[in-house]
């Protein structure tokens, strides 16, 4: 199975949507740790969203969707391209995260950010983006 992608069905995507925002919600302590946990659980939101507009129950089905579609992109982690499929008019706004050393993180790369712990060059970008996740998560509550 080394490369190829599990096969999720649409209710497991949004059950672990689910586990991962309550996690996030009743949680203190590393905030990196605590932001890829909400940032995962909004990506396996929308994921689940999609897959419901698309009339799709599982992972292989949306995807081999998404190719046909022109829309590869919606199958990662680019959040900001999921908003745009699943709400064009949305008014969540995700920007870059400029790093300490140098360089920026677009918002499908802020697992990676959070995953390895990259010191930001402003704290107030992270909490920016992590608000802006948290309002996402609350859109996809009514949407579920």
């Amino acid at each position: 199975m080394a490369g190829k992608r599990l096969n999720v069905t649409r209710r497991e995507f949004l059950d672990s949507y689910r586990r991962h925002y309550k996690l996030y919600k009743s949680t203190n302590g590393n905030n990196k740790a605590r932001r890829l946990l909400l940032f995962y659980s909004v990506e396996c939101g929308l994921k689940s969203l999609m897959m419901k507009n698309f009339g799709k129950s599982n992972f292989e089905e949306f995807e081999s969707y998404c190719v046909n579609s022109n829309k590869r992109n919606l199958t990662g982690h680019d959040i900001k391209a999921m908003l745009k499929e699943i709400n064009p008019t949305h008014t969540f706004f995700l920007q870059n995260i400029n790093l300490k050393k140098g360089g920026s993180v677009q918002p499908g790369r802020f697992n990676e950010l959070w995953r390895y712990g990259v010191t930001v060059a402003d704290i107030q970008q992270e909490e920016c983006a992590e608000n802006t996740l948290k309002k996402i998560a609350e859109w996809i509550d009514t949407r579920v």
